[in-house]
């Protein structure tokens, strides 16, 4: 009982000092929101060096110049009629299209005038055209003192107290602009834009320039209008509310993330809620967190910052909460809402720090939804698959069919109890139930019993065997019964390929043993002969020596083609540079490549090309290959010798010209005693390709043969 009282005691003091801390780091959140705001000045755009605002005031210009020109005899004209340059007005080849362009300005026209009464409510004008004298305004603090070249200086102070903004723009005759006076923005930016943003409608029109006027543009402080210009400010600050909040967010979600890591995984299971809050499956958690990264740590925090700031975070009439009240109001939300955050990251915290304790692995078995929901369809299939490969077609199902009708039958009855004739109805359906069943059932157990007499026949060798009927549910099964059928033909065929290359294999084999022993035994009876010169026995001495050596070197091949076909070698893996054991195989068999006339074209990669390889084992493949092209190449003719090396792999590719037409099957070259001679006339075993295949594809690599007419191409091809 003691103990129990202990650990609660425990559980208490922890979660009250994780909340204590919470609350500490919440408040002082909620008393740097006047840094905030101080900050938040660093942040915030001048609206009036905007692009997008003196645009608006270009375009308001020339609707207000309009305005001043467009009253004559006693008509009103169309901005067209005023603004447009009259020598590109029409284009004679094209007046539909003129006439199009001409209504479109008009419009743009008479829209600026809108904007500047509706989107641009807040901003005061006053506009003066010099030659007329006509004056347009929307003036409430006689922005009109700016016209005079030296205004006093209390005026200035007065018009700058009053206003966040003003400018005056001067047309002269020419169309020239000045801007003559600007408060609350760079006149240099401001200038140049305006400039720059002089009205352009096509290549078709082009637009006469503003001449002779004044414009005096002015934003009061007070904003009493929701328009463009409010609203932008209003974002403008919330945006930079929200940049300089940010940092302190994640000081704040840093400091937390410090706090949640340095305490013990032991002290953190003392929460109070660490049981249920465990136990949550990892689908909801999810949520919760995407919802606070989203939404609370996101949209909400900056837009609780920013109602805070601007003193709307609370809009009740003073007459039914005072500001004392309301002032008390906000501080308890703010508080409580950053504590409720902090409150949320810290329980992430602390579950991803249980989730790391458990394993990830586990902890998805117990909590996920999705991986229960999954495990469990698993095992439904499971049972589902094994009851149906355990269901014999070959028994007798009609017992099975007559006891389902019978329940089907049962629970017809219990539905049309609570009417009578429905007993009868269910009786017929059951008997025409029962009729189709049966009629499908023969007819699974005819396509059944085709399928067993098919696999039977081929069980008895009869490969031949085809089946066109549609099987129905066993159509799969009749797929890929053709498939061993095929499979079956192809092994036959293998075999058959087998025998007739074993019988050439001997035949060959015979051959080219018999040729050097043959003449190996003619000599040595030549030999035997005492009468014979010293001379003629020197030359019949070199002939054996020649023959034994080729009866020895053939031996070799056939002992290392029969060893790297059954797989029986070992190979001496080291780091080789290709290129370096090319040039070395080279030089071995320079003599024969002189011999034959070739002229030898290589191209080398600047890099060392390295790989695992057995250096004696490719040397042999390239010696192999590079003899084949001495003694089948036609003479005089170019060999060429690539090293490529690739990202993932390097290949090695041997060209040469051969000097008879290639008539054999490039897929049998490379099989033993198969040679591109069939006459046999040059020297050699047939086991140059065969060896160089096999010691290739022993190390992981790929030999392959290409042949363009008489070019004769092998490609080499190692991975990485």
């Amino acid at each position: 009982m003691d103990t129990k009282l202990k650990n609660n005691k425990s559980k208490y003091i922890i979660s009250g000092i994780i909340s204590l801390l919470l609350i500490i780091l919440s408040i002082g959140m909620y008393s740097i929101y006047p840094l905030i705001k101080d900050q938040a000045k660093e942040y915030e755009h001048n609206i009036f060096q905007e692009q997008h605002f003196l645009i608006n005031l270009n375009n308001s210009n020339y609707n207000i110049y309009y305005d001043t020109l467009k009253n004559k005899d006693n008509d009103i004209l169309k901005p067209s009629d005023i603004l447009i340059n009259e020598l590109k007005k029409y284009n004679k080849n094209d007046e539909e299209n003129d006439y199009f362009e001409e209504n479109r300005f008009n419009e743009d026209i008479y829209r600026y005038g809108e904007i500047l009464d509706s989107d641009l409510k807040n901003l005061e004008y006053y506009a003066i055209n010099k030659d007329n004298k006509l004056v347009k305004q929307r003036n409430q603090g006689a922005i009109d003192s700016l016209l005079v070249d030296n205004p006093d200086s209390t005026v200035i102070e007065e018009l700058n107290n009053k206003y966040s903004f003003y400018i005056v723009i001067d047309y002269n005759e020419n169309g020239e602009i000045t801007v003559n006076r600007i408060y609350g923005a760079d006149k240099l930016i401001t200038e140049n834009e305006i400039k720059n943003n002089r009205k352009k409608v096509s290549d078709r029109i082009e637009i006469k320039p503003i001449k002779n006027m004044t414009y005096i543009y002015a934003v009061p402080n007070e904003l009493k209008y929701k328009d463009f210009i409010s609203t932008y400010n209003l974002q403008n600050r919330i945006q930079s509310y929200n940049k300089a909040a940010s940092n302190y967010i994640y000081m704040a979600i840093g400091l937390i993330l410090i706090v949640g890591l340095i305490i013990s995984y032991r002290l953190l299971r003392e929460l109070i809620g660490f049981r249920k809050l465990i136990k949550i499956p990892i689908e909801i958690s999810a949520l919760i967190v995407i919802f606070t990264i989203a939404i609370v740590l996101y949209e909400s925090s900056y837009s609780m910052i920013s109602g805070t700031l601007e003193g709307n975070l609370i809009n009740l009439d003073p007459i039914v909460l005072n500001d004392v009240t309301i002032n008390l109001l906000e501080n308890i939300i703010n508080i409580l809402f950053w504590a409720i955050s902090f409150g949320i990251i810290f329980v992430i915290v602390v579950l991803l720090k249980h989730i790391l304790k458990t394993g990830i692995k586990k902890y998805l078995q117990e909590n996920s939804l999705i991986y229960k929901g999954l495990r469990s369809i698993w095992r439904g299939n499971k049972k589902v698959y094994n009851y149906l490969s355990n269901v014999d077609l070959k028994s007798k199902e009609n017992k099975k069919i007559v006891a389902l009708l019978g329940i089907n039958l049962a629970i017809l009855t219990i539905m049309s109890s609570l009417w009578f004739f429905g007993i009868v109805l269910a009786i017929i359906y059951t008997l025409v139930l029962l009729r189709l069943i049966k009629k499908y059932y023969n007819d699974i157990s005819s396509k059944y019993n085709k399928l067993f007499e098919a696999t039977s026949n081929i069980a008895e060798g009869n490969l031949d065997i085809n089946i066109e009927e549609d099987l129905g549910i066993f159509n799969n099964f009749k797929v890929e019964l053709q498939n061993i059928q095929k499979g079956f033909k192809k092994a036959v065929n293998e075999e058959v390929k087998s025998q007739r290359m074993k019988a050439e294999l001997i035949t060959n084999v015979s051959h080219d043993l018999k040729t050097p022993l043959t003449a190996i035994i003619t000599y040595v009876d030549l030999l035997k002969d005492d009468k014979i010169s010293v001379e003629k026995r020197g030359e019949y001495i070199d002939t054996l020596d020649r023959k034994s050596q080729r009866l020895k070197e053939l031996i070799e091949d056939l002992f290392e083609v029969s060893k790297a076909t059954s797989g029986n070698i070992n190979l001496n893996i080291e780091d080789v540079d290709i290129v370096s054991l090319i040039k070395q195989t080279l030089l071995e068999v320079e003599y024969k490549i002189t011999e034959a006339s070739l002229i030898l074209k290589t191209n080398y990669p600047k890099e060392k090309v390295i790989l695992p390889l057995d250096s004696q084992r490719m040397f042999r493949v390239f010696e192999n290959l590079l003899i084949n092209i001495t003694k089948y190449s036609l003479k005089g003719s170019r060999v060429y010798i690539d090293v490529i090396n690739n990202t993932d792999n390097v290949q090695v590719i041997l060209k040469n010209m051969a000097a008879n037409e290639i008539n054999f099957n490039v897929n049998e070259i490379m099989e033993r005693f198969v040679r591109g001679d069939k006459s046999r006339n040059t020297e050699g075993s047939g086991l140059g390709l065969a060896i160089a295949k096999s010691f290739v594809d022993i190390q992981g690599g790929k030999l392959d043969i290409v042949v363009d007419g008489d070019l004769f191409k092998v490609i080499i091809t190692f991975n990485k």
